[in-house]
């Protein structure tokens, strides 16, 4: 068991996809009992999981699942029907945190909402991650960190390729779920403080649509009429010392220098521009503001004169902030991330080995268990129900009519 600062508090999830099992995940590293319910035919990220690698993954071998989902018992209950419901509130008497995903009109419709509960559990925190928010008219509107995240927010668009096209980008998976679940994981634990404190539970949310303007915050800023930024910017735009290029190798390295002193000159020199402030076009800053396309374009030739080594290694002789820009493949052969144990090797029965990122959490009182391979849906519904007071026979009648399910695949 994981001796973590949680140990000892018990945590429910019924949620599907990524943020709120997200939360779940890292609560569990961080030393909680956590119990995820399914619905009769599971969490729809099983198959998510298995359409990203359908030529490998499968439901015995299925990392993208694994990642947000290991630690926790897994049990399926079917909350239509009146013995499902009643193993879910038995299991709640001895519950610290429910989270959950699910619409708010979709808890009502279950009986299951926050003003259902807190009544009679009036020690519970009930968290929830929300798409848009608890008002206005997109309330109750279907999210996803793709929809509320990404695209509502502006990223979308204006991260496109400034150029004749100016075709949006894609969004990249779980993200946005992935920061919201870091802010409900804080509020859990401070509201866990509070009730220590002050005895009772309370509401606590984390949205999707809220989370995204927030991290976007300096471009919701820029983009305003006052001060008149225009996205999607230009590399000139981003300013030399600050963006990204190609390098003679094809690899591309991204810079940000800044005004660190002592090393703007000798940057110039190794591009092979040393006398650039003294070009005329650029000897003040507004002439290198009003000038920068001129300006980038030194840039771009001197640094793609040299191969990516070169400059990787001038950055560390100098202590530049200077790295060369990874392919997602790359990171799963990063020394520095295996140094630090940021990943991790997951064998699998059939004998495959996947490389997994590992928890986030870095904390001296907390030892995150290694990733193991998630069990079938239902995978601990007997053990669970049994812990609640259940008999084997009341078990096997809940199972025979459906209320809990064991599905083996």
């Amino acid at each position: 068991m994981n001796k973590g600062p949680l140990s000892g508090i018990r945590v429910v999830e019924m949620s599907t996809f990524v943020a709120a099992p997200v939360t779940a995940r890292l609560l569990a590293d961080l030393g909680a009992d956590v119990i995820k319910i399914e619905a009769p035919n599971g969490d729809g990220w099983r198959d998510s999981g298995i359409g990203m690698g359908p030529k490998r993954f499968n439901h015995d071998e299925n990392p993208v699942f694994d990642i947000y989902n290991t630690g926790k018992k897994l049990i399926s209950l079917d909350l239509k029907t009146p013995k499902g419901k009643d193993a879910f509130f038995k299991l709640l008497e001895s519950t610290d945190v429910f989270v959950t995903n699910l619409r708010m009109s979709a808890l009502e419709r279950l009986g299951i909402s926050y003003e259902d509960l807190k009544e009679r559990y009036p020690r519970l925190i009930y968290a929830v991650v929300l798409g848009y928010g608890e008002k206005g008219p997109d309330a109750d509107k279907p999210a996803y960190d793709t929809t509320a995240f990404w695209s509502r927010c502006g990223f979308l668009r204006d991260m496109a390729v400034k150029n004749d096209c100016y075709e949006p980008v894609n969004a990249p998976s779980s993200v946005g779920d992935t920061a919201t679940a870091y802010l409900l994981v804080a509020e859990i634990c401070a509201s866990l403080f509070r009730r220590s404190t002050e005895g009772k539970g309370e509401f606590v949310s984390s949205t999707l649509f809220r989370n995204g303007v927030f991290c976007m915050g300096t471009m919701v800023i820029r983009s305003q009429a006052p001060f008149g930024t225009e996205y999607p910017l230009s590399l000139a735009d981003y300013g030399a010392f600050g963006s990204h290029y190609e390098c003679a190798d094809g690899d591309w390295i991204f810079l940000s220098l800044g005004k660190i002193p002592g090393t703007q000159q000798k940057f110039f020199e190794m591009m092979g521009y040393p006398d650039l402030l003294k070009d005329p076009r650029f000897d003040t800053p507004e002439k290198r503001y009003e000038n920068r396309e001129e300006y980038i374009e030194c840039f771009r030739k001197g640094i793609r004169s040299k191969p990516s080594s070169y400059w990787l290694d001038f950055a560390k002789e100098y202590d530049m902030p200077l790295v060369r820009m990874a392919h997602f493949k790359d990171v799963s052969e990063d020394p520095q991330a295996w140094a630090n144990g940021f990943l991790e090797k997951v064998e699998y029965k059939n004998g495959n080995v996947d490389v997994i990122p590992t928890s986030p959490i870095e904390m001296e009182s907390a030892c995150p268990p290694p990733t193991k391979p998630s069990k079938f849906i239902g995978g601990d519904t007997e053990e669970v129900l049994r812990s609640i007071g259940y008999t084997d026979e009341e078990i096997k009648d809940m199972l025979d009519s459906g209320a809990a399910i064991v599905k083996k695949q």
